[in-house]
């Protein structure tokens, strides 16, 4: 569905009793667009974390005295960084947007998995933080795959055409953070158990989807970008 068509339910729908969703009119009043816009975003994220909607690899290229290597974007070879070892290989084409939530997996130029996050195993590599892969004995020019996952992209509010990318069972739960979201920015007791309401809901529409595995929580890779970047 398009951001204006998101709009247009929670103006019908969550918000129809509040001048900011135009007393259900169908429409955002247009000044309280962007705050609306940022709880957007913000549920999108909420959602996009607890299910893995979106999955992405990125090339990393090791260097011998580089065992932290930070997945953000200032590291990455297309932003022409003035950083000395841009070790991301992404592509002018492809660039990476920084959108990384976690790391999923990580394999060699070989298809093989490395062990993630166990100290008892020599070979293992750890992912002490969301966005930092530590490699504890680099191999200097060897090539990593890292398969993440990763977050809507930003909505901007002026782009009503953009395309929010959601399972439509999880298009109320959405909604209903958004309107938790509002509601609970709201002064008196109404409107805070308002809030609450609106939250229960998103969890329970949340809960509801992992309990009937509606939406399909497994992921495939045929972990072929490195051999396609040349890096084998």
């Amino acid at each position: 569905m398009k951001l204006e068509e998101l709009f247009s339910r929670l103006s019908y729908g969550e918000l129809s009793n509040l001048s900011i969703g135009n007393e259900g009119r169908g429409a955002i009043r247009e000044e309280d667009i962007p705050k609306v816009t940022a709880h957007v975003n913000d549920g999108l994220l909420r959602i996009y974390s607890r299910f893995v909607l979106s999955t992405k690899q990125l090339i990393i290229e090791q260097v011998r005295h580089i065992t932290n290597y930070h997945l953000i974007p200032k590291f990455a070879e297309s932003t022409g960084s003035d950083k000395p070892w841009p070790y991301i290989k992404d592509l002018p084409d492809e660039p990476f947007l920084g959108d990384l939530i976690r790391v999923l997996e990580v394999y060699d130029s070989m298809g093989r998995g490395y062990v993630l996050n166990d100290k008892d195993d020599p070979t293992s590599l750890f992912t002490p933080a969301p966005q930092l892969l530590q490699v504890p004995d680099p191999k200097a020019g060897q090539s990593l795959g890292v398969l993440y996952q990763a977050r809507h992209i930003i909505v901007e509010n002026e782009d009503l055409e953009q395309e929010i990318v959601i399972p439509f069972v999880l298009e109320g739960a959405l909604q209903s953070f958004i309107a938790y979201k509002i509601y609970s920015n709201m002064n008196g007791q109404d409107n805070q158990a308002k809030s609450q309401e609106h939250l229960s809901t998103y969890d329970g529409i949340c809960q509801d989807v992992e309990v009937r595995d509606l939406v399909n929580a497994t992921f495939a890779t045929s972990h072929h970008k490195l051999d396609e970047r040349g890096f084998v």
